[in-house]
């Protein structure tokens, strides 16, 4: 399975309101493992860390 869908399935959990709050540390964690594997970009890697970071913030003010 490609490493982007991985990533895109794991945001998509995070982002549900009935998600556990500490599901975004494994999220964090998978999208790192990604990266330091070589399986996504410096790039890609900005950009997924920032999805996770915007999906939490947001979690958060809906609290």
């Amino acid at each position: 399975m490609s490493p982007h869908i991985l990533i895109d399935q794991a945001l998509e959990g995070v982002a549900t309101p009935f998600g556990a709050e500490d599901i975004s540390l494994l999220v964090q964690a998978l999208i790192t493992r990604l990266f330091t594997d070589g399986a996504i970009t410096t790039d890609e890697f900005n950009h997924y860390c920032k999805r996770l970071r915007d999906i939490c913030l947001r979690r958060k003010e809906e609290a």
